[in-house]
């Protein structure tokens, strides 16, 4: 996996501001989901517990029942 430094130094002074709700968009397949998988990789180094981060991709059958907000409940 490609170590996407540029990104992440330009995400990282956002990662504990709690009141910013933060946005990944780009193109589809340009890297986005790599970058959020490094993101997890450094909060959780960081201390962050795995049982307080959500990651849910929508395109995993695992999660093909969730067609509204309410079914969303973690």
């Amino acid at each position: 996996m490609l170590k996407r430094d540029y990104y992440l130094n330009k995400i990282r002074d956002f990662y504990h501001i709690n009141s910013l709700i933060k946005i990944l968009c780009g193109l589809r397949r340009s890297g986005k989901s790599v970058i959020l998988k490094q993101i997890i990789e450094e909060i959780k180094s960081n201390g962050v517990k795995e049982n307080h981060i959500i990651y849910i991709n929508f395109e995993s059958l695992d999660y093909a029942d969730i067609t509204n907000a309410v079914e969303l409940k973690i």
